[in-house]
């Protein structure tokens, strides 16, 4: 039977490769040549979503008291109350504050997140065409990467500081338990060696400065207390960092081995035998299996090995593999393109021959250039391909495996309880998405737009833009698994709380990007079906 302790400690292995292909599959649809077309607007809307949107979600669930609402963490408050019985109000106030702070910035984090899937299954559905559409996506994929970046900054720095294991802040008699909580959870404190001990508190430093941050109390810590705590600081964007510097690196082998795994053979006209044929079928399967399983095999290995032994975020790195992978071939194939793509060397050849009349040294150096990066481009297009094929084929199954095992490891119990702040959560998610469009629309001048964009469009779509970006799928739920599984104490309960809230959105989101397809006039099957019925009637 399957429950959250089968999927957690015997399926772990089914939920990471699922985990490695959703990352390496949302650093793929990230296509550099769209950005450079409207870099600007992108970049724009981009962030006045992302901005929005978090503020509207934090300050709900801070501001407005919507955490408590949400049962794990008040149940982690309550307890900290029964059990701190020498500790002062100050010192427990403190505490919860910083708790609500950190569940706050996760969930808002999380609310940024987009499904690049979905909207390109409404686009395909509806056969939508033209700039919001395409806006829309290139928006919906260049978040789901921010997303990614900003859920692991915080995750790191929860880590680090410990805001959601502070039990006793404010008495020195507790450190000691806590300190061991804190050692045995994070495998960066091995690495950094053992933490000496304050002969005049009994403390480590990282608790020590732990302590004084919770309590607000001033710290005399000496040179080699204030060096750990910097570095406890800066391990946050140090892993991030090196998150980037390894899914770059791991992509390009991918990429290369893409590019040579042969490809299904070609159908000839031939009528085979029987024999033949089932020889064939298993030549075509096997060929066609190939580029798909070592596309899985490998984005596992690299979300394992990043984790396991250099202590990144591993959905970063597979995102940042996806992306260099897909993007290595992303270039223009015409000659205006080769001639940008040549060196300064090769560029003065090209010049000289213009001006001069050429001399065979000089056409053959020139003609082996472009035939060099002709063979190089077409390389890189191949492995690209190759990747975006292996991952099509991939994603049936893992979205079944997926959300299966999503499905089994969410507590019910805990979503029953958080309901009322699973809706409050979405509705303020969906007010800041609108105030976000309004204001890009708004940055973004009338004197940007193309003439062939008139007012009445431009008011259609201030009005039915924030539709678009309201689903969330697997980006979301991928984040809210590896919070799971990286805080094993509330990371459970905090994905099921989650998981409330991006299917509320997922039931939402798609109807209402249909209806805004429709009102900016890019919806062709909808519009075909309305003309349809007007001429029977």
């Amino acid at each position: 039977m399957l429950t959250p302790s089968v999927v957690r400690d015997s399926l772990w292995l089914a939920d990471t490769a699922c985990l490695s292909v959703i990352g390496v599959s949302a650093g793929a649809e990230l296509s550099a040549r769209d950005l450079r077309g409207d870099a600007k607007k992108i970049i724009v809307w981009t962030t006045c979503i992302a901005l929005f949107t978090w503020l509207a979600v934090f300050g709900a669930f801070t501001v407005g008291r919507v955490s408590e609402r949400v049962q794990f963490l008040e149940d982690m408050n309550n307890e900290d109350k029964n059990d701190s019985n020498s500790s002062s109000s100050s010192s427990l106030r403190y505490a919860q504050y910083w708790r609500t702070c950190a569940i706050g910035s996760l969930i808002a984090t999380l609310s940024i997140a987009r499904s690049p899937a979905s909207a390109i299954a409404v686009l395909r559905e509806t056969e939508a065409r033209g700039p919001f559409s395409k806006l829309t996506v290139s928006v919906t994929v260049l978040k789901d990467v921010l997303v990614v970046i900003l859920f692991a900054l915080n995750m790191e720095m929860i880590e680090s500081l410990g805001l959601m294991n502070v039990n006793h802040i404010g008495s020195s008699s507790s450190s000691s338990s806590s300190d061991s909580s804190d050692s045995s959870g994070s495998s960066r404190n091995q690495i950094l060696g053992p933490a000496s001990l304050d002969p005049m508190t009994n403390e480590t430093a990282y608790s020590t400065t732990r302590r004084h941050l919770m309590t607000g109390e001033e710290t005399t810590n000496d040179y080699e207390y204030q060096m750990r705590s910097i570095i406890r600081a800066l391990e946050p964007i140090v892993s991030v960092f090196g998150s980037f510097v390894f899914g770059f690196f791991a992509g390009a082998p991918l990429h290369s081995v893409l590019r040579r795994l042969p490809s299904p053979p070609a159908q000839t006209d031939d009528t085979p035998s029987p024999s033949m044929n089932v020889r064939l079928r298993f030549r075509v399967l096997t060929r066609q299996s190939m580029k798909p399983l070592f596309t899985i095999a490998y984005s596992t290995t690299i979300f394992v090995v990043s984790k396991q032994l250099f202590f990144l975020e591993p959905l970063l790195v597979c995102v940042c593999c996806g992306i260099f992978c897909a993007n290595r071939g992303n270039f223009s194939t015409t000659a205006g393109a080769n001639a940008a793509s040549l060196s300064e060397r090769d560029a003065a050849v090209m010049t000289t021959i213009g001006s001069s009349p050429p001399s065979p040294s000089s056409a053959a150096t020139a003609t082996t250039t472009t035939n060099k990066l002709a063979q190089q481009q077409l390389f890189n297009a191949i492995g690209s391909k190759a990747l975006h094929s292996s991952l099509v084929s991939l994603q049936p199954s893992v979205n079944l495996v997926f959300f299966t095992l999503a499905g089994v490891a969410l507590e019910m119990e805990h979503v029953v309880k958080s309901a009322q702040a699973a809706i409050l959560l979405v509705t303020f998610r969906m007010l800041g998405i609108f105030i976000a469009c309004r204001v890009a629309i708004r940055l973004l001048s009338s004197s940007e737009l193309p003439d062939s964009v008139s007012s009445m469009d431009i008011e259609r779509q201030r009005n039915v833009a924030w539709m678009a970006h309201v689903t969330q799928a697997g980006v979301a739920l991928g984040l809210a698994r590896t919070c799971s599984v990286k805080f094993s104490d509330w990371g459970e309960q905090f994905a099921s709380v989650a998981t409330a809230m991006i299917a509320l959105n997922l039931l939402i989101g798609p109807p209402l990007f249909r209806f805004a397809l429709t009102r900016v006039g890019e919806a062709r099957v909808t519009d075909a079906n309305a003309v349809d019925g007007a001429q029977e009637e």
